[in-house]
């Protein structure tokens, strides 16, 4: 019955995986750093987890996000909970970032490098956890993205339980929908809300460009107000020329 009860859970991906995985089909150059800074520009809100999800394996992710909320139950069985999370990674489409938010206690494992060969089989952008990992010289031969709060031997398999697949989840201090989009690098892990996704884009574009102009600057002149000076008279030429 719990097996039937956490399968019942992943129907929520079908319906839903073919709209979201739209925004996986583009190539997401942008730093951690611009989405955090252009989410909470737009939101007023913190857009970046906290620093405790930090990068274990790999090196940068960038995908929507499918959610897991996993909670403690010392009766859980280790066999269908097992099951129902392989499910939910071969169910979930291309370029997705499995973002697992871990209940109670974060200092147990709850994937390995099983988990991450499938992941990475499945063309699956990357893990995010809330928890811990394990197999940590195997997920960095694998190279396959993974944050999370860091490494420990034990396993969460009968100790938790598969509590909700595609459901607002606090990951890293910030709550994560599904489809939101998630980038990670190794400054961490930044996420836009998918309603504001393309107008975060956009501004995390410009700012990425008014960093890559101002840089230059800095270093000619050796000053920071006179290069933001430089910078601006540049800004409205281009406006000028446009009109």
């Amino acid at each position: 019955m719990k097996l039937i009860a956490s399968l019942f859970l992943l129907i929520s991906i079908f319906a839903s995986g073919a709209g979201r995985n739209k925004l996986s089909a583009r190539r997401i150059e942008l730093t951690s750093s611009d989405v955090a800074d252009a989410a909470e520009r737009l939101t007023g809100h913190r857009a970046s987890m906290t620093n405790e999800i930090h990068l274990l394996a790999g090196t940068r992710l960038a995908g929507p996000a499918i959610t897991l909320r996993v909670v403690r139950d010392e009766g859980a069985s280790l066999t269908a909970e097992g099951l129902a999370a392989i499910k939910v990674l071969e169910d979930a489409p291309a370029g997705s970032v499995i973002v697992l938010a871990l209940d109670d206690d974060k200092s147990f494992a709850v994937f390995g490098s099983a988990f991450a060969t499938l992941a990475k089989s499945r063309k699956l952008a990357g893990f995010v956890v809330d928890g811990s990992m394990r197999g940590l010289p195997e997920l960095r031969r694998l190279a396959f993205p993974t944050f999370a709060r860091g490494s420990v031997p034990s396993s969460a398999g009968g100790h938790y339980r598969l509590a909700g697949v595609n459901v607002p989840v606090m990951c890293g201090g910030i709550e994560v929908s599904p489809g939101d989009f998630v980038v990670g690098d190794e400054d961490g892990v930044a996420v836009a809300p998918k309603q504001l996704f393309e107008e975060i884009l956009r501004k995390a574009k410009g700012l990425r460009l008014e960093k890559r102009e101002m840089l230059p600057l800095i270093t000619k002149y050796r000053s920071y107000t006179k290069a933001l000076q430089e910078h601006s008279k540049a800004v409205q030429r281009r406006i000028r020329y446009r009109r």
